[in-house]
Formats: C-alpha cells, sequence, structure tokens
C-alpha cells in the first residue's frame, strides 16, 4: 500500500500485503509505504544456509523479531554475527551487508521492519565485502 504521510487512521490487512523485494533465504511483504517510511514483514526460510548477502541501500532499518530465532552475520568477511529471538529488535545502518539463518523455529521464523530511506529498498550481493 502507498499513502501519503497520514491524514487518518488506515488499517492494512494480512491479506493486503505486496510481495516486497525478495532475498534467496527471506521472503518479504510490504504493509506500507508513506513519505521515507517502509514496513513489512519477512518469512525467514535459510534453514539448511545462510541467505544470500546483502544490504537495503539508503534506508535504516529497524526489525523486531516476532518467532523463532535466527543468527545475523555481518562485518569483514562476514567474522561478526549475533541472535535474535521473539521480543528483539535490531536496528541496520544503511549499506550494511549482512545474512540470516535459522537457529530455531523451523518453518516458522518471522520479523517486522520499519525502514526509513529513499530509493529501492534491497540489493543482493555475492559477500559480505561486496562493494
Amino acid at each position: 500500500m502507498s499513502a501519503e504521510l497520514f491524514k487518518e487512521i488506515g488499517v492494512i490487512r494480512s491479506d493486503e500485503l505486496e510481495d516486497g523485494p525478495i532475498t534467496p533465504g527471506q521472503i518479504r511483504r510490504k504493509a506500507l509505504e508513506a513519505g521515507d517510511l517502509w514496513v513489512g514483514e519477512c518469512h525467514v526460510t535459510a534453514l539448511d544456509q545462510p541467505s544470500q548477502w546483502h544490504h537495503h541501500k539508503d534506508f535504516d532499518s529497524v526489525m523486531y523479531m516476532l518467532s523463532g530465532r535466527i543468527r545475523v552475520d555481518h562485518g569483514p568477511g562476514g567474522t561478526k554475527s549475533f541472535e535474535m529471538g521473539a521480543g528483539d529488535y535490531a536496528y541496520f545502518p544503511r549499506r550494511l551487508i549482512h545474512r540470516a539463518q535459522i537457529l530455531e523455529g523451523g518453518d516458522d521464523v518471522r520479523y517486522v521492519f520499519i525502514r526509513i530511506g529513499k530509493g529501492e529498498t534491497l540489493e543482493n550481493v555475492d559477500g559480505p565485502d561486496a562493494v
């Protein structure tokens, strides 16, 4: 759903979400786009191997884990990582290359994200040190 910045209350039903940009191992759906704000959800499917390396171009992102547990790899050579589980938040600066892999939760690993920025929201890359 695209909208101007809010003039009244709006509701976006789960069956109204639009397919968002895909990273192999992560399926995103967009709920709302208004000005510099982009809101959606992600179903992580990277169970047997990590998702593809990617970044969110000129968007800063906040992620809130709804279910499951993941490891997020990042940093030079992909040598840094952290884990997130249901109820945890993480902040991703624009252009920070990262990838995710399911640690617990099987087929039900999901998070919600809020992005602030302009342009395309995703770029898949070949590795943690891509330019």
